[in-house]
């Protein structure tokens, strides 16, 4: 099999070169292809890692099983599961929880022997197309999950009070508010980002933080720092509250989330 030409090293890699009397487009799976993967594998879990370390996730209030207003959400890679089961209610649960989960990973499972043709177009290759198919539908269902959530969020102000101020973290009772944090001060009320937040945003979350249209902010620094608070008034949070809120100069979102920062009470 023209063993010599095949087996011949790439100077400077652990890659052999290609058999010149094979077709075009051929090589050895192992170590040329496989190193391939890894390189990808490798670049991409970097990214991830880089993306997590700049974007931490915050932990939200702490589980109170007393908590009627708390609205159950799993973590993002299971939204999609989690909106298909709302389409299978009932007798026809189990379509949703074991079938339709089973015949995907026994699919998914089959595709080496499925997907045998030697077309190089995914719109030739009927496995490779279902597949894309699958991961759109699949970040369809995700988008849908995520905006039901919003829907219920805006729909139950009490939850995203506590979802934003964690105001159920430190209560340990059955939902209630009231406490320490509700009894604190303003700090720092001289600050420059506490006038800004007196003209632009106490209209929704009040002059002493505790809440109006939107939810409550004292003790809020409790819950993130100061980058994490320009992110969120930077993105809002909808769908009540947009970008920046009532805020378009970059300056003022930066003193105002410094000044909220202070705020833990």
């Amino acid at each position: 099999m023209s063993a010599d030409n095949s087996r011949e090293r790439i100077p400077g890699v652990p890659r052999f070169k290609r058999d010149k009397t094979l077709p075009l487009g051929t090589e050895p799976f192992f170590p040329n292809f496989l190193l391939k993967e890894w390189i990808m594998g490798a670049v991409v879990l970097a990214g991830f890692i880089i993306w997590v370390i700049y974007n931490p996730v915050d932990l939200t209030p702490r589980a109170n099983p007393d908590d009627s207003n708390f609205i159950p959400v799993p973590d993002w890679y299971f939204l999609f599961l989690y909106q298909l089961l709302k389409y299978f209610p009932g007798s026809v649960e189990v379509v949703g929880t074991v079938a339709v989960p089973l015949v995907s990973f026994l699919a998914l499972l089959l595709v080496p022997w499925l997907d045998i043709k030697k077309n190089r177009r995914p719109g030739k290759r009927l496995a490779t197309l279902s597949m894309v198919v699958a991961v759109v539908f699949m970040i369809w269902l995700t988008r849908e999950a995520q905006v039901a959530y919003h829907m219920e969020l805006a729909a139950n102000p009490q939850a995203l009070a506590e979802l934003t101020a964690g105001a159920s973290k430190d209560t340990g009772g059955s939902g209630g508010s009231s406490g320490k944090a509700a009894a604190g001060a303003l700090v720092n009320t001289n600050d420059p980002g506490a006038k800004i937040f007196g003209q632009t945003c106490a209209g929704c979350h009040g002059a002493d933080l505790k809440g109006a249209v939107g939810p409550k902010l004292l003790g809020i620094g409790k819950k993130f720092d100061e980058a994490k608070l320009e992110a969120i008034i930077k993105k809002g949070f909808p769908p009540n509250m947009p970008a920046g809120g009532t805020l378009t100069d970059p300056n003022q979102i930066k003193q105002v989330a410094h000044w909220l920062s202070q705020q833990k009470q």
